[in-house]
């Protein structure tokens, strides 16, 4: 093989695994925000300009790496050279464009927050833009299957029951994250609002933390188990089959339609 191809697929290789290392920070950021369901937010559209942005970030990195052109005892040019020096100035691209992106300056005071100047400030503005874009796009699918899931579900029958199955049928709930759902609870508990609406609040709470899908297996499994016991309404809801969505021209959309 030509030394030029051979140089050329170097580079290639380089600059795949700087972009892999961008993707792979962003994407981990935003599942990391989404535990209900990862998959449906990073591939949003606002989420995907968020993974290119740490992506490109990496590229220019490695780029001016590259460009900087000096070279070292042996007259081998940065970045280029045996494996061993592309995989570290790789790694210093990749990791470093990351260290570099979320890092501030100084702190300035405003009111009673303090705001990070610095290229921190344009991430977190991307965050924060990408947070309300996709908490937007997911809203209303998240509301509609919530509401089939607590359809004809007593908040007061199920507030300790359900996020017990739940937490149990999990591997890795933490106590903080416990905690901070019966504070949830608690809170809904005082609320003077419609008991339907206390049960749909709950179990959106309890899918951030465990996903819908194990909240829909929990609340069906309390459901068998108080019939069988005899409780007359949850017999009554297990034989009334669940209510069909409302097609609306904004419900008649696919969610994928969003992204």
């Amino acid at each position: 093989m030509q030394p030029e191809m051979v140089e050329l697929l170097a580079d290639t290789a380089q600059y795949t695994a700087v972009a892999f290392i961008g993707a792979f920070i962003g994407i981990g950021e935003l599942v990391s925000r989404y535990k209900d369901d990862p998959y449906e937010a990073i591939t949003n559209r606002h989420a995907i300009t968020y993974t290119l942005l740490n992506v490109l970030a990496s590229l220019l990195a490695l780029l001016a790496l590259k460009t900087l052109n000096p070279a070292d005892a042996q007259g081998v040019l940065l970045g280029e050279g045996p494996a061993s020096a592309r995989v570290g100035y790789t790694l210093v691209a990749g990791f470093g464009a990351m260290g570099l992106l979320r890092s501030s300056a100084f702190n300035m005071r405003v009111g009673n927050e303090d705001i990070a100047i610095g290229p921190s400030a344009l991430l977190q503005v991307m965050l924060s833009a990408t947070d309300r874009a996709v908490d937007r796009a997911r809203a209303r699918v998240r509301a509609e299957m919530m509401a089939r899931t607590m359809h004809m579900v007593p908040f007061e029958q199920l507030e300790v029951a359900l996020p017990q199955l739940a937490f149990a049928m999990m591997q890795n709930v933490t106590d903080q994250e416990k905690q901070d759902f019966a504070n949830v609870v608690s809170a809904l508990r005082e609320k003077k609002m419609d008991a339907v609406a206390k049960s749909i609040s709950l179990g959106l709470a309890l899918s951030n933390i465990v996903g819908q899908g194990v909240v829909d297996d929990a609340v069906m499994a309390l459901r068998k188990t108080l019939a069988a016991a005899g409780d007359p309404s949850f017999s009554a809801t297990l034989a009334r089959p669940l209510p069909t969505p409302v097609e609306t021209p904004e419900a008649s959309v696919s969610p994928t339609a969003e992204k």
